[in-house]
């Protein structure tokens, strides 16, 4: 059992995240991968062009209380998607930042980036029009992966 956090005291009321309202359907999102421990989504309100959020299924509000097996899932993930994204969108790497205290809820946000340092711009909302574009870019790319692993 993985020790709760003050956080966890904080969000005890559990109310669903706006991630678990996606994963529920409940909201529409353009979710590109999803495995047993979590699911990737382009961010809606990017801070730069290409971003996406891997998200855990489970909402902890800590990266810390994740189980061992979730936690191992999420890095896996968060590489296999930081590759995809590399070749996608043409940039030399990508930044990875984990998040949870805006939305109480575990998720690696993934910034494709060329110049050393990461420099983040005011948020804007995406268009739905980019944001089906990055999704389709990357699920190509995951399934030609997934035919070369064959």
């Amino acid at each position: 059992m993985v020790p709760q956090s003050d956080f966890s005291e904080v969000y005890s009321w559990r109310m669903d995240s706006i991630f678990t309202k996606i994963l529920k359907r409940e909201i529409p999102a353009e979710i590109i991968y999803e495995d047993q421990y979590s699911f990737v989504i382009p961010d809606r309100f990017p801070s730069m062009p290409g971003q996406l959020l891997v998200i855990t299924k489970r909402q902890a509000p800590y990266l810390f209380e994740l189980e061992e097996r979730e936690y191992q899932a999420l890095m896996q993930t968060t590489k296999l998607l930081a590759q995809v994204l590399d070749t996608v969108s043409g940039k030399s790497r990508t930044c990875v930042a984990i998040e949870g205290f805006e939305v109480p809820h575990v998720h690696v946000r993934l910034y494709p980036c060329n110049e050393p340092g990461l420099i983040l711009h005011p948020k804007s909302e995406a268009s739905p029009e980019s944001l089906k574009k990055l999704a389709e870019a990357v699920r190509t790319e995951l399934a030609q992966i997934k035919n070369e692993l064959r």
